[in-house]
C-alpha cells in the first residue's frame, strides 16, 4: 500500500519528498550520533539541518539503492562533514608521525584502547583507510589487522550500557 501524500508533500518535486521521507526516517538516529560526537545540541542540530539539505538527487539515489544501509551511509556523510570540527579525528596517532602513543581525549571507548588499537579503529573508523592500507602501513599481516579491529569493536560492545546485552 502506497502511502497518500498530503497536498504539501504533493506539490513538491520527487528528490524533495525523498530528502523529507529520510529526514522522517533518519533524522533522531542521525542527531543522536551529532549529539554524541558534539556533546552540543545547537551544534548537531544545525549540522543535521546541513546534512539533509546539501543532499542532492544523485546522494539520494546513491544513498537509497536496495541493498545499501541508508542509515550508514548519512553517517558516513556526517562524519565527513565533521572531520574538520572532531578533535578525535586530529588525534588518531598517525603511526609513521609520531613514535609515543597519544591519547585521544573525549571518547571514553577510544580511551580505553591501547595506542595499537587506537591506530587501527581510527585508521578505518575516522581515516577510511582499506584492512589492506593498514597491514602495509603498520607492517603486519592483515589477518593481525583484523583481530586488533575485532578487539577494538570488544571494547566498545563490552562498554556499552544502552544495548549491550541485546546483542551479546
Amino acid at each position: 500500500m502506497k502511502p497518500t501524500l498530503t497536498g504539501t508533500e504533493a506539490s513538491m518535486p520527487l528528490s524533495a519528498q525523498t530528502k523529507h521521507g529520510l529526514y522522517n526516517s533518519y533524522s533522531s538516529m542521525l542527531l543522536g550520533y551529532l549529539l554524541e560526537a558534539l556533546k552540543d545540541k545547537q551544534a548537531a542540530e544545525q549540522y543535521l539541518v546541513e546534512i539533509f539539505s546539501q543532499l542532492e538527487f544523485t546522494d539520494i539515489q546513491a544513498i537509497t539503492k536496495p541493498g545499501v544501509n541508508t542509515y550508514c551511509q548519512l553517517q558516513m556523510i556526517a562524519r565527513k562533514k565533521l572531520s574538520a570540527f572532531l578533535a578525535t579525528v586530529d588525534d588518531c596517532a598517525e603511526p609513521a608521525k609520531t613514535s609515543q602513543p597519544r591519547v585521544i581525549s573525549g571518547n571514553k571507548f577510544i580511551d580505553m584502547m591501547s595506542h595499537e588499537q587506537q591506530t587501527v579503529f581510527c585508521g578505518v573508523h575516522y581515516h577510511g583507510k582499506s584492512i589492506n592500507a593498514l597491514s602495509a602501513e603498520l607492517e603486519k599481516p592483515e589477518a593481525e589487522i583484523k583481530r586488533i579491529l575485532k578487539e577494538s569493536f570488544t571494547i566498545i560492545r563490552n562498554q556499552r550500557n544502552d544495548t549491550a546485552t541485546v546483542h551479546r
